[in-house]
C-alpha cells in the first residue's frame, strides 16, 4: 500500500525577507518527519546519531557524514533513534536560487539534484566535514541572507569533488576515536587534558597530530563539543543559560558568550529564540 505524501512549502518555514531555512535538529523515532514532498531544494546531513530514511518508497539506514540532495519531486521521510538520537542538519531553499546559480556557474555540468537517488548521497571525508561545519555556523546568520546561501551553493563542486575520498586508513585511529568521544558530555567537560586521555598519548603529541590530520587542536575540538552540547541545550529546554554554561565546563559567562558567538554567530538568547522554528526534512 503506498505511502500518504504530505506537502510542505518553504513559505511556511521562512519569512518574507528570508532567503532560506536552515535548522540544526535532533532526531529520534517521536519526531521524525512524516512522508512528505516539496515546493523547495533541501540539502540536509547528519553528524551523529542513527536513523532511518525512505526516499521514493525505498528505506535504508541514514549514514552519518553523508551529504544528502533532495528535489522537490522526491517523497521523503527521515526518522532517528530513540537509543542514539541523530543530529541533522538540514537546509531548505528556493528552487529558483538552485536555478540561477547553476545558469550562472554550473551550466555546463549534470543537474546534480536531478541524478539517481545513489548519486545523490555524497559520502564526505574530514575536509569536507570541515567545510560543511563552517557553512553551518554562517547559515544560522541572523536575517538568513542570500549571499551565504549562494556561498555554500558555489561550494557544491568541491564537495562533490571530496565525496567519497577515503582517508580512513591516514588518520590514526586512537585520533579518531578521541574526535569522536570527545562529543561526550563525561568527556568534554575535562577540556584538552580529557581528549589526550581518550588518544592515549602525550599531549604535546596529541596536539601535533590533531593539527595535522584534523585541522584543529583538541581544544578547538573541545570547545565545539562543548558549544554544540550547549545549543542543543538551549533549542531543548528552558534551563537558564549559565547554568547550561556550568554544565560543559565552563565558568567564565564572557567567555562563554565569545566561543557561542564564534561558533553560530549570535548570542545564546538568540539562538534559543530561533531553534524553535525548524523544519524537519
Amino acid at each position: 500500500m503506498p505511502l500518504r505524501c504530505a506537502h510542505f512549502k518553504l513559505t511556511d518555514f521562512i519569512h518574507s525577507d528570508e532567503s532560506y531555512h536552515f535548522a540544526r535538529t535532533e532526531l529520534t523515532s517521536a519526531n521524525g518527519a512524516v512522508y512528505h514532498d516539496h515546493d523547495y531544494h533541501e540539502i540536509f546531513w547528519a553528524t551523529r546519531g542513527a536513523g532511518e530514511q525512505c526516499w521514493n518508497g525505498h528505506k535504508s539506514a541514514l549514514q552519518i557524514n553523508t551529504l544528502y540532495l533532495v528535489k522537490p519531486q522526491d517523497h521523503h521521510r527521515v526518522v532517528g533513534s530513540s537509543e542514539k538520537p541523530m543530529r541533522i542538519m538540514n537546509l531548505a531553499f528556493p528552487s529558483e536560487a538552485w536555478l540561477e546559480m547553476r545558469a550562472r556557474y554550473f551550466a555546463e555540468d549534470p543537474d546534480w539534484f536531478e541524478q539517481p537517488e545513489a548519486a545523490r548521497a555524497w559520502s564526505l571525508e574530514p575536509r569536507a566535514q570541515g567545510m560543511l561545519n563552517y557553512w553551518a555556523d554562517r547559515l544560522l546568520a541572523e536575517g538568513r541572507p542570500r549571499v551565504v546561501l549562494d556561498g555554500l551553493l558555489m561550494e557544491l563542486p568541491q564537495l562533490r569533488i571530496l565525496a567519497g575520498a577515503d582517508m580512513k586508513g591516514q588518520i590514526p585511529d586512537w585520533l579518531a576515536h578521541a574526535r569522536r568521544e570527545i562529543a561526550r558530555p563525561e568527556y568534554f567537560i575535562g577540556g584538552a587534558p580529557a581528549f589526550a586521555r581518550l588518544a592515549g598519548r602525550s599531549p604535546s603529541h596529541v596536539a601535533r597530530a590533531a593539527v595535522r590530520w584534523l585541522g584543529a587542536t583538541p581544544t578547538d575540538m573541545v570547545n565545539a563539543a562543548r558549544m554544540d552540547y550547549t545549543a542543543e541545550k538551549l533549542a531543548e529546554t528552558e534551563r537558564p543559560i549559565i547554568d547550561i554554561m556550568f554544565d560543559c565546563g565552563l565558568t567564565n559567562l564572557s567567555h562563554y558568550y565569545a566561543l557561542f558567538r564564534k561558533r553560530f554567530g549570535m548570542s545564546p538568547r538568540r539562538y534559543r529564540l530561533q531553534a524553535h522554528r525548524t523544519v524537519r526534512g
